[in-house]
């Protein structure tokens, strides 16, 4: 429905080329042609009102963006050796939300849910993903599912290389939505009734999620 957001796997060129520009414009970091069209690349776009307002592309191609950004060239090699089988890994790269939707509870739970969601479906045994925002890596840093094997300073910024297990996927994510939610809350003159919620956020569908596992 309209009003609804919606999550979309894009293959349509204008739709592409909208994707890479607003992520060039949030990160500040362009999306190369030969990436975006790879077909072992998977991109997602989530789509609000008639707007594009979020995504990520689930990579399989073993060049791993990931590393090539955010890990020096003469270090690439040993990042890798430290992954093992290469095949084995999914890469989840180019995630970006709206500013303008970033504190929104209601659309951040929804992108997060949607990233667990593909992941479940198409992602492999392990995950790779990085950043050069520092808010962003201690958000990651706020489960325990994820793994920091690598870190580094490029272009005056710092970088940070993660793994993690795909069967966890589904409890790290509930972790960082609940973060989010505490985060947000605090900002913001927020009922009480909605205050137990992101308590019991987290307990709750870890609890419920081990059989899905």
């Amino acid at each position: 429905m309209y009003f609804f957001p919606t999550l979309k796997q894009i293959t349509d060129k204008n739709q592409l080329s909208q994707y890479s520009e607003m992520y060039l414009n949030c990160s500040g970091l362009p999306i190369p042609e030969e990436y975006l069209n790879n077909s072992l690349n998977r991109v997602f776009a989530i789509f609000w009102r008639g707007s594009l307002i979020a995504g990520f592309i689930l990579g399989g191609d073993i060049k791993f963006r990931t590393i090539q950004f955010f890990a020096k060239e003469q270090k690439q090699d040993k990042v890798k050796t430290q992954l093992g089988d290469l095949n084995k890994y999914t890469e989840i790269c180019c995630f970006w939300i709206h500013r303008s939707y970033r504190t929104n509870t209601f659309l951040n739970i929804f992108v997060w849910l949607s990233m667990t969601y593909a992941l479940r479906v198409y992602g492999t045994q392990f995950l790779l993903f990085g950043t050069c925002s520092r808010s962003l890596a201690r958000l990651y840093g706020q489960t325990s599912k994820s793994i920091q094997i690598h870190r580094d300073r490029i272009n005056n910024k710092a970088t940070f290389i993660f793994m993690a297990h795909r069967s966890t996927c589904v409890t790290g994510m509930l972790e960082i939505i609940s973060h989010k939610m505490k985060r947000t809350m605090k900002t913001i003159d927020t009922p009480k009734w909605m205050l137990r919620i992101s308590n019991g956020f987290k307990t709750a569908f870890q609890s419920n999620t081990e059989a899905a596992i």
